[in-house]
């Protein structure tokens, strides 16, 4: 006894330092399963399946860098593998506070375009992100100075190396729901845990069932290695989906608009709370004079929320879940795109935003939706610094003479005074306080304040161009459609940003339509941004077959459905999470083939999109 513990004694002196090597490879996953989102969903057995893919990973990673490899490339690999996943874990945790989502690893690719918003995410590192940061490093730091290898039997390596190769093998088996007679017939059954593990396309269900290392090995390989998933079998399910919808019967706005010009305008981040008769005043009217959207919802799917938003509104679909961004998609085809459509109505179709052609490219992504050019703000003389507020836009006669030349004209512009951030005077703030500093509110809260201003910014662009139109004698004969991309996400209080959004869904944004003559109306109906393309082709009296999965908001026989990115729905009788902890007793038929409408949404969008359905239909 006393010569194997004296052995023992004396492997844990030499070998001590494999634990350190262990600890600084838990510790990434710790802090965000544990510091962020204890529980997601609600499953006694995810926990532990959670954590014994996490605990075989890292067996499997030392094992390979302290046995199979040589000593110091063992050690290379092993600094390498552990500084990977401890940056990956300190940004998922940074992206998770400000998005209250993970990302995917395909959109890495993204990240220089959020490098220029680093000094608004360094507020969201916290004490508790730093402590589990710094423990890894210095465990990292202990392991590599101590480095070794241990003397181990060539006859036991191979033996020794299936062990977690077999269990985490075996404990993907064991996720798999066929394997345990889960029925696709339940109402509840894309709420289950090894459901959300096979179909990994929910980025925070699907990162709380696998954990940080099976959730990246898996998201690589099906960003890398996977087979496409789309063939003649899913875009022939997609044709039936389509055949199965009827296009709507006409109704009293087809064609209202028909032949006007048309300008949308997608407003960066302007929330419900920012409309408002002092700072919003030129909005607040459009509002109350043209066709008022009340009930309308932008929901999140993959990141990059704005572009995201500005695909769903050109295309009809939204970002599938599992791919991150649409920009992935430039070289789809979009043939029922809102640019395609009305340029071959015979329409000049631009877009305009202040970022370069570069940025979530796009240059490209804009002509592959249909539109002649991708005008960038800085391409008229405006210094980018100054091309960020919206009331600078129309200030420049180029811009204008750019939007409605060629008519009729379709123009697309997004706006940008009220991006984050809101806690101090960037170029763009420093603009808005100087044009309104009666607006500035010493007794409001400043952040708030701040939003408001900014806001004021944006509709200062609206004045503009409502001024400009009308002295060109063009208002008459022009539609202004606009919507909000996203809410205030980036609002540091979510607290206080419930409060000024009265607790109401996050996700509802303001939505409108103004024209000259119009009838007041409001249309109080959940909305979605992918219902855009149906209606605006309606209001137009242009080609609608029913290839899209929204629907005209304006069709009576419509009562309005939202889905987002969670598979939660919103619709008349009210808002549905299926992964809540407390389930509703009735209705559970109705709710159960709600969301089957939702699955089958998510599915056609995933084939038409990810599968370039009519890219194929050529």
């Amino acid at each position: 006894m006393k010569r194997k513990f004296k052995a023992f004694s004396t492997f844990f002196k030499t070998n001590y330092f494999i634990i350190f090597a262990a600890i600084a490879l838990l510790l990434p996953d710790f802090q965000l399963r544990e510091l962020i989102m204890p529980k997601i969903f609600a499953e006694a057995f995810v926990v532990p399946v959670t954590w014994a893919f996490t605990a075989l990973w890292v067996v499997l990673i030392l094992f390979v860098c302290l046995v199979i490899l040589p000593k110091k490339s063992g050690r290379i690999v092993y600094i390498i593998t552990t500084s990977v996943f401890i940056i990956l874990s300190l940004c998922q945790y940074v992206y998770f506070k400000i998005f209250e989502q993970f990302f995917w690893i395909k959109s890495i690719a993204l990240a220089g375009e959020g490098a220029e918003y680093l000094n608004y995410a360094f507020k969201y590192i916290d004490a508790r992100l730093i402590a589990c940061t710094l423990l890894s490093i210095l465990c990292l730091l202990i392991a590599a100075i101590r480095w070794t290898k241990p003397a181990v039997r060539t006859k036991k390596v191979f033996f020794l190396a299936l062990i977690p190769v077999l269990g985490i093998t075996a404990l993907h088996l064991v996720m798999q729901p066929e394997l345990h007679g889960d029925s696709k017939d339940d109402w509840d059954f894309w709420r289950k845990p090894r459901v959300v593990y096979q179909q990994f396309d929910d980025v925070n269900k699907s990162f709380e069932v696998n954990g940080l290392y099976q959730f990246t090995f898996r998201d690589i390989y099906n960003t890398v290695l996977a087979p496409s998933d789309y063939g003649k079998e899913e875009f022939n399910e997609a044709q039936e989906y389509f055949a199965q919808k009827t296009a709507p019967a006409p109704n009293d706005y087809t064609g209202i608009f028909k032949g006007k010009n048309v300008i949308a305008v997608m407003l960066e981040g302007v929330d419900t709370w920012m409309i408002d008769p002092k700072y919003t005043p030129t909005m607040y009217k459009m509002m109350q004079d043209g066709i008022n959207f009340s009930n309308y919802y932008a929901p999140t799917f993959g990141t990059g929320h704005t572009f995201n938003a500005e695909f769903a509104f050109n295309t009809g679909y939204y970002t599938p879940i599992s791919a991150v961004s649409a920009v992935s998609f430039s070289s789809n085809s979009y043939p029922y795109s809102l640019p395609n459509i009305f340029k071959e109505a015979g329409y000049t179709v631009n877009s305009f935003h202040y970022n370069d052609s570069e940025f979530y490219n796009r240059g490209i992504m804009h002509k592959s939706f249909g539109y002649e050019k991708y005008n960038a703000f800085t391409e008229f003389g405006i210094p980018k610094t100054v091309a960020q507020s919206d009331s600078v836009i129309l200030k420049n006669d180029a811009v204008y003479k750019k939007m409605v030349s060629g008519q009729p004209f379709f123009d697309f512009v997004i706006t940008y005074s009220p991006h984050v951030p809101y806690t101090f005077d960037d170029a763009k703030m420093l603009v808005a306080k100087a044009n309104h500093p009666d607006l500035v509110d010493t007794t409001m809260n400043k952040e708030k304040n701040n939003c408001m201003i900014l806001a004021a910014d944006t509709d200062d662009f609206f004045r503009q161009l409502l001024d400009r139109l009308k002295k060109d004698g063009l208002l008459d004969d022009t539609v202004i459609i606009a919507y909000t991309d996203h809410y205030a996400y980036g609002f540091s209080d979510q607290n206080l940003l419930s409060e000024y959004k009265n607790h109401e869904n996050l996700y509802r944004v303001p939505a409108f339509i103004y024209a000259e003559g119009l009838n007041a109306t409001t249309i109080s109906k959940p909305m979605m941004t992918i219902d855009w393309l149906p209606t605006i082709l309606n209001l137009f009296g242009l080609n609608a077959d029913a290839r899209f999965i929204g629907n005209d908001i304006l069709d009576p026989q419509n009562e309005g459905f939202v889905y987002f990115g969670n598979a939660a729905w919103l619709d008349k009788n009210g808002y549905y999470d299926p992964y809540a902890e407390n389930q509703p007793e009735t209705n559970k038929e109705y709710i159960a083939s709600q969301n089957a409408r939702v699955s089958k949404s998510l599915r056609i969008n995933d084939i038409v999109i990810s599968g370039n359905y009519y890219g194929h239909q050529k």
